[in-house]
């Protein structure tokens, strides 16, 4: 009997043991996955600034780098000459960066052979092999010495090299380069003497067969030869924009050395001297920057504009930069993933959108938060971006387009029934401001004041205006049916296609009617180019705060597929736009300012929408967040307080214990019957020995 006790009890061990068991793993494995923090590792004494972004960047080469994710993730890597005052606005300030001193200007008479690609003036191209003369000016640059690259292999021993003018000199060549698209290139050409034949040279060496030669000269762009940090740039007139174009990454300097080892592959492996460099790239997850030792010595202002220091935006002035070690790009395309991430604290700042709006600011309008987003110490910011959100007509059209009275009102009477405050209230959530003229608020030369006479809706005097233009009551009298105006859009999501209702509505009150069609945004650009359209959506963001950078958008030699979108082309408002681009701020340039204003506000080449504006959350361990409405070097500035947001996040990501209590409970009662099933069969076996043993 005592071997018959040893196999019962044996049995009942094994099934006690292997259920307790069962429980304790399914235990593990619950109470493993109460943590829901994406970032594990993080560092609280050294806190990481977690950024959301909605797609990969097309590119992080500075030289080509044009659109906005791009631009966000490299401008800390890529400084420049000039930097914006990170505080100070109204107007926007520019400062040194990587500059000595302020740069030399001086009159030059300039020689040169090649035209530019098309006068200012719209007269008709010098000849090739007819040298001309101008009455331009030389840029000369002084930088910092002691400037280094960040380390990496490309350089010898892996430690990155001291930067001298020629840098400089290479990233303003390399934007002539055939292989690579540069963002400034034609701007050079049509400015710098010799820029225009250095490109051409390479080309015609790329089609034979040969190899890019930096080594080829540039008349217009030399290093002072007893000065190995100095260069400077001629151009064949006045362009004071020069400052600002020395702020942007297109002019960043540039290692050859990086150039030459990764190539192609220098898109996704940049090399620059900024406050930050690239550590991790993981395509569709994540972009991790970390401060780069070799920076250059930089501090936090100490004046900024008025209401700063109320904000808290001036307790660390003079501080060493940047305050985080670690600036985090997680890729999150869709919104509501996002709005989650900050909710659980695990994003730093978002952007009031149309998912989040009603939780975010709901009843209590646009200008205050909710008491849910205040009671978790969030604070919100109203940051208007330097832009215009416009509407074009193809000034080539049959129907829309050319400079006819019958044309002009038809554009006119259609301009007129666009209600802009009504769009911004329907579609942008209550928040921008309504556009008079191509400049926003933020731009020199901005009058808040002036009254566009058609951008004042009045629903009368636009069927008056389309009734002049030969089509009264919206009738066309050669076909009698309804003029139709056709609309190609790039609103394809459903909350775009809200705002088209918004606006085909709008204009069908004149009694035409409006044919949408939604494209991806591509083929809206694609079209643009080639001229492919009667009506279509036109977007512009500044690159610097210039009114220049606004009206060459309806500045004749710059048609498409150069900015000119729409091919306005004006004679007086080209002769008066070549005036307006090498003068400095002052009255003269202002009243040619309103002369261009009122000519282009007259033919209607566009209907001015809005100038946008974002709500930014921001949590409140965030600390010194301004967003700036040209620059994206803001990461070097922004701090977070590592404790606070960890004390926070644990207390909106409590662990939820019931569910596991619930599962292990579900788990024994599914695994009683089993259990009795085993006791069973052991009962039997027992009785089957016991008869054996007989």
């Amino acid at each position: 009997m005592a071997s018959l006790n040893t196999v019962l009890s044996k049995t009942e061990r094994n099934c006690k043991k292997t259920y307790c068991l069962g429980i304790a793993a399914i235990s593990l494995f619950l109470l493993s996955g109460c943590s829901n923090n994406p970032y594990p590792e993080e560092d609280v004494e050294k806190p990481t600034l977690q950024v959301a972004i909605l797609d990969d960047p097309k590119t992080m080469d500075p030289t080509s780098a044009g659109d906005s994710v791009s631009s966000n993730v490299i401008d800390v890597i890529f400084p420049s000459f000039y930097k914006y005052h990170y505080l100070k606005r109204k107007p926007l300030v520019l400062e040194l960066g990587l500059g000595a001193e302020p740069p030399k200007r001086t009159d030059e008479t300039v020689v040169f052979t090649e035209p530019p690609k098309k006068a200012a003036n719209g007269a008709p191209e010098a000849s090739i092999n007819s040298p001309s003369k101008t009455d331009g000016e030389k840029w000369t640059f002084k930088i910092k010495k002691g400037l280094r690259f960040q380390d990496d292999p490309c350089f010898t021993g892996g430690k990155g090299r001291e930067i001298t003018a020629d840098d400089f000199i290479f990233s303003l060549k390399r934007q002539g380069d055939p292989r690579v698209e540069g963002g400034l290139s034609e701007t050079l050409a049509d400015l710098v003497p010799g820029f225009r034949q250095f490109s051409e040279t390479n080309r015609q060496r790329l089609k034979s067969g040969g190899k890019v030669d930096y080594a080829v000269p540039i008349s217009g762009i030399e290093r002072n030869p007893v000065d190995p940090y100095s260069f400077s740039i001629t151009v064949r007139h006045k362009y004071p924009q020069m400052e600002f174009q020395m702020a942007r990454h297109y002019t960043s300097p540039l290692p050859h050395e990086a150039i030459e080892k990764y190539g192609s592959e220098f898109a996704r492996h940049p090399v620059g001297c900024g406050a930050f460099y690239l550590e991790e790239y993981r395509p569709r997850s994540r972009i991790v920057l970390r401060a780069n030792p070799n920076r250059m010595p930089e501090y936090y202002p100490s004046e900024g504009s008025p209401g700063d220091e109320e904000l808290g935006l001036l307790e660390d002035k003079g501080k060493l930069l940047p305050f985080v070690e670690r600036v985090q790009f997680n890729i999150i395309r869709e919104s509501v993933t996002a709005w989650n991430f900050f909710l659980q604290g695990y994003l730093d700042s978002s952007a009031v959108t149309q998912t989040n709006f009603e939780q975010a600011i709901g009843a209590s309008g646009a200008g205050k938060l909710s008491s849910e987003m205040s009671g978790k110490g969030i604070k919100m910011t109203h940051s208007p971006r330097m832009n215009i959100l416009q509407l074009g007509f193809n000034m080539t059209d049959k129907q829309v387009g050319g400079y006819s009275e019958k044309t002009r009102k038809l554009r006119q009477a259609i301009t007129l029934s666009v209600d802009s405050q009504e769009f911004i209230d329907l579609a942008a959530l209550g928040v921008g401001t309504p556009a008079q003229t191509m400049l926003p608020p933020s731009v020199v030369g901005y009058d808040p004041s002036y009254r566009n006479p058609y951008r004042q809706p009045n629903l009368e005097k636009a069927k008056a205006l389309l009734s002049e233009a030969g089509y009264p009551n919206g009738n066309d009298p050669e076909t009698g049916k309804k003029f139709v105006l056709v609309w190609e859009n790039a609103n394809v999501t459903p909350s775009a296609r809200q705002m088209t209702g918004i606006i085909k509505k709008q204009i069908e009150r004149l009694g035409i009617s409006v044919d949408t069609r939604s494209v991806p945004f591509s083929v809206i650009t694609t079209h643009i180019r080639q001229g492919l359209f009667q009506f279509t959506d036109m977007h512009w963001t500044a690159d610097y705060p210039d009114s220049e950078n606004f009206y060459f958008l309806l500045n004749g030699p710059d048609m498409r597929p150069g900015q000119n979108g729409t091919a306005y082309d004006n004679p007086e408002f080209n002769r008066l736009f070549a005036m307006l681009r090498p003068m400095r701020e002052g009255a003269e340039r202002r009243a040619i300012l309103t002369k261009l204003r009122d000519i282009a506000v007259e033919d209607c080449p566009q209907v001015y929408l809005s100038h946008a504006e974002d709500l930014i959350l921001m949590q409140a361990w965030t600390k010194n967040y301004k967003p700036h409405p040209v620059s994206n070097e803001v990461y070097k500035y922004r701090r977070v307080d590592g404790s606070l947001r960890k004390k926070l996040r644990e207390s909106w990501n409590q662990p939820v214990y019931w569910p596991v209590l619930v599962a292990i409970g579900l788990f024994a009662l599914i695994n009683i019957p089993t259990l009795r099933v085993i006791k069973k069969r052991s009962s039997r076996k027992i009785r089957r020995i016991k008869e054996e043993t007989r």
